[in-house]
């Protein structure tokens, strides 16, 4: 138990030191517009994503998860709040001025409480705890409470994805690997939109970030001082055929119904704001190279429509 502890204890540290890292301006910024826009029912605003790996935002649409006191506070129409309950995230566009430059951001609308529970073990789906696992910094929170509550819960989203992982590992396996098998399984639980070759990606930008992790959360003996991330870190288990099995499973299940529900958050997200309809089209090109242009009435009905255009996009390419 004591071992357990000071895993868990060397794991939040980790994560809390990355939250409490320095954000640019301009998303502070944009952090005070979502506060702005929702008051006292903002515990947090959470910055991951691209803009963060590269630390640039000019030009870009930023990222965030906004972590609500509860959703009838935060969104106030009691049919949007009962639909951030029931198919998490809502997600919501914003455009603000800095420095005489127009910074625009999404920020996806989740509470403390499916903060803890979709991080945890207890979540069937990789939605959160498959792209928590990756860094964030805290760009707003309300106190001291709330920077502990996400940084446990992001260590756990960290310690979920591995765990999932691991009995599809052969016994020996670098940090490299199950890493880039977790990230890799993780999209195929959506309609993902990006390229081949996107977990390598996510792994490089922080690789001995992601090393330690492992090490830490699977056992692995320290590698040298000098040794490269990735390759120096090699991690061993005993998982049987029947574990393997099992767990092969339980992704083929996360694909059957992180699809099936992803088509709906699309089509929600397509509702939710302000040119959502273009927006998602435009994040759809940008990363597949495949363009749709929406009619007119498809813009001005974009819930309805969106399942269509998913389709024929999906029939096109667009989504791995």
């Amino acid at each position: 138990m004591a071992r357990q502890d000071s895993r868990d204890s060397e794991v939040i540290r980790i994560v809390a030191a990355e939250l409490a890292q320095p954000v640019p301006s301009a998303v502070g910024d944009l952090a005070q517009e979502i506060r702005r826009r929702h008051g006292e029912a903002l515990l947090a605003c959470l910055f991951y994503g691209s803009c963060l790996r590269d630390w640039t935002v000019e030009g870009r649409v930023v990222d965030f998860y906004a972590i609500a006191r509860d959703h009838r506070g935060f969104h106030g129409n009691p049919v949007s709040a009962v639909l951030n309950a029931i198919l998490p995230p809502n997600v919501y566009y914003l455009e603000t001025l800095h420095e005489g430059q127009v910074l625009r951001a999404k920020y996806a609308v989740i509470s403390l409480a499916q903060l803890r529970r979709d991080t945890s073990a207890r979540c069937f789906l990789p939605t959160l705890w498959g792209r928590l696992a990756q860094p964030c910094a805290l760009a707003y929170a309300r106190d001291r409470a709330v920077e502990e509550a996400v940084a446990r819960a992001l260590a756990a989203a960290a310690e979920t994805l591995l765990r999932r992982t691991l009995p599809l590992m052969p016994p020996r396996f670098t940090a490299r690997e199950i890493w880039l098998r977790g990230f890799a399984e993780s999209y195929r639980t959506e309609l993902r939109a990006e390229r081949g070759g996107r977990a390598a990606l996510l792994y490089e930008a922080g690789a001995r970030r992601y090393d330690r992790l492992a090490r830490t959360l699977l056992g692995a003996s320290s590698p040298p001082e000098d040794a490269e991330p990735g390759e120096a870190v090699l991690l061993r288990h005993q998982g049987g055929r029947l574990e393997r099995h099992k767990a092969g499973l339980g992704w083929w299940g996360r694909r059957v119904l992180g699809r099936s529900l992803h088509v709906l958050r699309l089509a929600k997200a397509a509702y939710t704001f302000t040119g959502g309809l273009d927006y998602v089209l435009w994040k759809i090109e940008t990363h597949s190279g495949v363009r749709a242009e929406p009619t007119a009435w498809q813009r001005r009905h974009p819930l309805i429509a969106a399942p269509k255009l998913a389709w024929q996009l999906y029939r096109r390419g667009a989504f791995r």
